[in-house]
């Protein structure tokens, strides 16, 4: 009985690695508004798929605080107060700890 409980594990589990050995890691951003008035937020969203591992950047003006920030969630909200024009860069991998197939994505916003 217990044999025959591994072998149908080892089994189950090599079709779930050939399984997902065939989806390709993409990388695909959402943003809740393109332009907001200083002080306002964002909340960023990966729509992302295959993906396991998230590893999101923000430039903007040379005084934005945000230039030196990093984000690894699924979503993740940001409050900006320095005006001016930035891009959000979102590169997912198919396997935790940024191992793995990657992919990449970016998009801009403004904040006024």
């Amino acid at each position: 009985m217990k044999q025959s409980f591994l072998f149908l594990l080892a089994i189950l589990s090599i079709f779930t690695i050939a399984c997902n050995k065939d989806k390709t890691v993409t990388a695909c951003i959402e943003m809740d508004k393109t332009t907001i008035n200083t002080g306002e937020s964002i909340t960023f969203t990966s729509c992302s798929e295959n993906e396991w591992s998230y590893a999101w950047t923000i430039i903007g003006p040379d005084s934005a605080v945000e230039n030196t920030m990093g984000w690894n969630d699924i979503y993740f909200v940001q409050k900006f107060d320095t005006p001016g024009s930035y891009q959000v860069k979102l590169v997912t991998y198919s396997d935790f700890s940024f191992l793995g197939e990657s992919a990449k994505d970016s998009a801009s916003f403004t904040v006024n």
